[in-house]
């Protein structure tokens, strides 16, 4: 509980601007597929490569400009690697699960599918 409890602390420090891309992303897949644009698909691989882009530079920056946190969750028993695969997992999972879930259910609705 207290590995959660600790990973969540350091996943606060980005964690809105991880949402809000993720969220820009479904509002530019949602507009694409509204349109009833056929290259919405292809759009999708362009913000999952997108999205694995911005979690890269993210890792970079927090790396770079919190490098005396890490010290913090050293000392309570976190590497770098305990602290980032959790939240890089959770995040990317969270991406595709609400890419897949809206991309889904907004194609349904399209007239001729």
């Amino acid at each position: 509980m207290k590995t959660i409890r600790l990973i969540l602390t350091f996943y606060k420090s980005f964690a809105f601007i991880s949402f809000l891309i993720t969220f820009i992303c479904l509002g530019l897949i949602s507009g694409f597929i509204l349109v009833g644009d056929p290259k919405g698909i292809s759009f999708i691989q362009i913000l999952f490569w997108f999205k694995i882009f911005t979690l890269a530079i993210t890792v970079y920056t927090i790396n770079f400009y919190k490098k005396n946190e890490f010290y913090y969750y050293k000392n309570l028993g976190l590497s770098k690697l305990k602290l980032w695969i959790p939240i890089i997992t959770f995040d990317f999972l969270f991406f595709l699960v609400t890419i897949i879930f809206l991309a889904s259910t907004l194609y349904e609705t399209q007239p001729g599918s």
